[in-house]
């Protein structure tokens, strides 16, 4: 039986300029990150990028393409890269003046 976990990145990050925000790290040991899932309820859409580390979060590497969350939207993305650990980088291109970003990273171990 698969065991499952979740790490939250982004807690209600009320993002209010156009720089380049960094989550927190997300370490996989034993696990297998599968999704990530975010909520915006900014008022402006924000585009994703998913890092990974294979040095405990010293040296970061973009793994795929970004993507973007719609404002005042619900949407995962599908993990397919293994590393050990995970961050996720936020950017608007136009700040937003309410709302927040929270996203986890899901995780499972065993089948």
């Amino acid at each position: 039986m698969a065991t499952t976990d979740k790490d939250k990145v982004f807690t209600a990050l009320e993002i209010r300029d156009t720089a380049n925000h960094d989550s927190v790290g997300s370490m996989t040991g034993e696990f297998t990150a599968e999704t990530i899932v975010v909520h915006n309820s900014l008022n402006q859409d924000c585009e994703l990028q998913l890092q990974g580390s294979a040095d405990d979060g010293a040296n970061w590497i973009d793994i795929g393409d970004s993507f973007t969350i719609p404002a005042n939207t619900n949407d995962y993305q599908t993990v397919t890269d293994y590393f050990c650990c995970y961050r996720l980088q936020a950017q608007c291109s136009v700040a937003p003046t309410t709302g927040s970003l929270t996203s986890w990273i899901l995780k499972t171990h065993g089948s």
